[in-house]
């Protein structure tokens, strides 16, 4: 069943959708840059990395933002201010960015709805004008503590509908389909949220969404990356993990 809404919805991932990146890493590169002795803290990330399949990714995330224990709130905002600052607008999908805009004068209803943590999130909707955004919520208090708990879910898969289903009409149920609506995402994680959406635009989507979306016709676009192969994008990873990119 299609609902009938005048305004229309523009679903937006974020991470590897609008970023070329996975912004947690990218997010981790600045803070070690300016504070080298965090490092130190990813240490214990080791342990669990080979558990990661079991311990879940909520789990696995509170065990890598421990690069910020310690780290009073004030200090982490202004990282993350400055974080986005940097990364806006050379560091993103500049076709994406464009589509964004678009939906914008269109008049739909811009949604920016990603896993990643709130903290930065925020102020990458801000500076790209979203209507609304939701991330992962991360517990900080005054100061960050070793293993930051999360509030709720990890901001993924259906919880991504939890968190915004209140900015649909009142008579949107499960399975309903929003009205002139378009998803935009790189990962078969957000199925769920395309599901939603009459029209579905795939970025660089990983195999299980392409098998999924050529089914549904959706469409595919492949915006040049900063990085040509799998193995540089693997480094280029891994640097940034451990603050060298």
């Amino acid at each position: 069943m299609v609902i009938s809404k005048t305004s229309g919805y523009a679903l937006f991932d974020l991470d590897q959708t609008i970023v070329p990146w996975d912004t947690q890493l990218l997010f981790c590169n600045y803070v070690l840059k300016q504070e080298r002795f965090r490092t130190l803290y990813l240490l214990s990330f080791i342990p669990f990395a080979p558990f990661a399949k079991w311990i879940g990714p909520g789990p696995m995330k509170r065990v890598f933002l421990n690069y910020l224990a310690g780290m009073d709130a004030h200090t982490l905002d202004e990282y993350a201010r400055a974080f986005v600052d940097e990364l806006i607008p050379d560091g993103l999908y500049a076709e994406v960015v464009k589509i964004v805009e678009g939906h914008k004068a269109d008049g739909r209803l811009t949604v920016l709805n990603s896993a990643s943590p709130e903290i930065w999130v925020k102020y990458i909707a801000e500076e790209l004008g979203f209507d609304h955004f939701f991330g992962t919520q991360v517990e900080i208090g005054n100061h960050v503590s070793l293993f930051p708990d999360i509030k709720g879910d990890n901001n993924k898969g259906k919880v991504k509908i939890g968190r915004m289903k209140h900015l649909f009409p009142d008579s949107w149920k499960d399975g309903d389909v929003l009205p002139d609506s378009y998803g935009y995402s790189d990962s078969h994680a957000d199925l769920p949220m395309l599901y939603l959406c009459e029209r579905n635009v795939m970025v660089h989507p990983t195999e299980k969404l392409r098998e999924e979306g050529e089914k549904f016709g959706w469409k595919e676009i492949s915006p040049a990356r900063p990085t040509k192969t799998k193995k540089e994008f693997a480094l280029a990873c891994a640097k940034q993990a451990v603050g060298l990119y």
